[in-house]
């Protein structure tokens, strides 16, 4: 066998591991080299990266603290830009938080019309100034004050069940509403910025106060002073029926005639609820078209107790009569002598024609706030209640159409309406008596219940609220489907969902569930808070 012979050009094998381990040695070199050179550009990279980290983070917090600051300013009473500079400055130093190294550098706010600005700069911090140089931090920020011409209609609960602590704390809460808004409206350069109306309920509404029957034409069937939308005869209760089916009088008997007559008695200015469809919309009222007119209230005298007729609170005259109790009731030829004096011992309302109105009259839409507070302070709490009646005469207040056509059309730019409703209880018409025969129901501004305003003439106590209830929600969707803002405040009732309130309101937000009284005032406030709402732009 031949041996191979090993050329001397191959390396052995401790040559070649020398020479692998110079290789590596070189590579190391290299790598060490490509690393350092990476070194130059990803370092100030990565600071850079940091810094638009740290200045984006600091320039949202400067915006957010303008943007407060901005809106703080708005909602002040300054007027002037010096004014509204001091509150923003102030508002601004106390919510703007900066890290060490950071500075507020400039700032400035100014008012123009119903516009005000904010400017802010601050120094940003950086990792690396020396490489990436950056810019200060500038922020701006402008808010439109609202400017909305309100009209308020404050609806108020003034049942028996109020009496006490209820009324004294909604007195408070409605007075402070009331300066909050008018505080609030300071603001605006609108030449009428601020209205507002009164609506007291109960078992019914008093539109004006009392008017005397002196001077009043029983020929003509007006006067001075009796509002020509109210129709004295009551022809809407016969023009519902057959001729008198539905009145409490022969048809077409003249209520203000008789007050007139019973030693000129005064109309104490309560009304009826209007037949329907007509108690839920705001239809002017026609002449032409009965039903759309108003009848005076009118409590007729009920029949003797000294006859054997039991359970008629308002029995004020002597029935000049024999017969059934409809008959002596109907009787228009007694109401010839001055009432009796006194009050009804079921119902705690003075006796005669006007028992029951004993609420504040209205006061329609009007920027002299004053007399507004003036009837609140001298609300007082009397009788059942009557949601929709109330809810209705809020919507009259506002509305353009008469009866009294206070309210700016619908399509005025700028403007809200809104309608507050306090109530602490559900509607109620209750049903005293067993007897088939008799009225079935106090008089109230649904009148008896076999008059049918209610749109039933029968049913118990249960489907009478019901029958109130389902009048309230169809009111308040044809009240919101003109653009009125309906908020709605219940009221210490402790049992119970209420839809008929929580439904009427425009959104969830606006129904106030108050369990306790004393939080009245909260809500109020909180609904103040609300209308006087503004809007952030950038």
């Amino acid at each position: 066998m031949r041996v191979p012979v090993r050329s001397n050009s191959e390396p052995n094998l401790a040559t070649r591991l020398g020479l692998a381990r110079r290789f590596a040695a070189d590579r190391r070199g290299v790598v060490a080299v490509f690393f350092a050179l990476a070194a130059v550009f990803l370092v100030p990279m990565t600071l850079g990266l940091m810094d638009v980290f740290t200045i984006s983070s600091q320039r949202t917090r400067l915006q957010d603290a303008l943007d407060t600051a901005t809106l703080f300013a708005a909602r002040s009473t300054a007027v002037t830009t010096p004014g509204v500079d001091a509150v923003g400055d102030k508002s601004l130093t106390a919510n703007l938080v900066l890290p060490v190294g950071v500075s507020l550098v400039a700032s400035d706010f100014a008012v123009s019309g119903d516009l005000v600005t904010g400017y802010a700069e601050i120094t940003p911090s950086a990792l690396a100034p020396g490489l990436w140089p950056h810019d200060n931090i500038r922020a701006y920020s402008s808010v439109v004050r609202s400017l909305d011409q309100l009209e308020i209609a404050l609806v108020l609960d003034n049942t028996g069940s109020m009496a006490g602590t209820k009324i004294a704390t909604l007195k408070s809460a409605a007075n402070n509403l009331i300066d909050t808004l008018v505080t609030a409206s300071a603001r605006s350069h609108a030449a009428v910025p601020l209205r507002v109306s009164l609506v007291p309920f109960s078992m019914t509404v008093r539109v004006q106060a009392t008017t005397p029957t002196t001077n009043y034409n029983t020929v003509a069937h007006s006067g001075a002073g009796f509002p020509t939308w109210l129709d004295p005869l009551g022809k809407a209760h016969a023009a519902a029926g057959a001729a008198g089916l539905y009145d409490s009088f022969p048809s077409q008997t003249d209520r203000w005639a008789m007050l007139k007559g019973m030693n000129k008695q005064p109309w104490e200015g309560c009304v009826e609820s209007r037949m329907p469809p007509y108690d839920i919309l705001e239809t002017a009222p026609n002449p032409a078209t009965p039903a759309t007119m108003f009848v005076p209230y009118f409590w007729p005298d009920e029949p003797d107790a000294s006859a054997g007729f039991s359970g008629y609170p308002n029995d004020y005259l002597p029935d000049q009569s024999a017969g059934t109790w409809k008959v002596r009731e109907q009787n228009p030829s007694k109401y010839t002598v001055a009432p009796k004096v006194g009050t009804m011992a079921s119902t705690g309302y003075k006796y005669g024609p006007n028992g029951g109105c004993a609420m504040q009259p209205i006061i329609r839409l009007t920027a002299t706030t004053s007399s507004i507070k003036t009837a609140i302070n001298a609300m007082v709490a009397v009788g059942d209640t009557n949601i929709p009646m109330g809810m209705m005469w809020g919507w009259h207040t506002l509305s353009p159409s008469a009866p009294l056509a206070d309210g700016a059309p619908y399509s005025t730019p700028n403007l809200r309406k809104i309608l507050i409703l306090m109530t602490d209880g559900d509607n109620t018409m209750g049903d005293p008596s067993s007897n088939l025969e008799q009225n079935r129901s106090y008089f109230s501004g649904l009148a008896y219940i076999w008059q049918n305003l209610l749109g039933i003439t029968v049913g118990t106590t249960a489907q009478r609220n019901a029958a109130m209830n389902a009048r309230q929600i169809a009111l308040c969707d044809n009240i919101k489907a003109q653009g009125i803002v309906i908020y709605t405040v219940r009221v210490e009732v402790l049992t119970g969902p209420s839809p008929a309130l929580s439904g009427c309101a425009s959104s969830a937000d606006k129904y106030y569930d108050v369990q306790d009284v004393h939080q009245l005032d909260a809500a109020f406030a909180a609904i103040a808070g609300s209308i006087d709402s503004l809007r952030i732009s950038h």
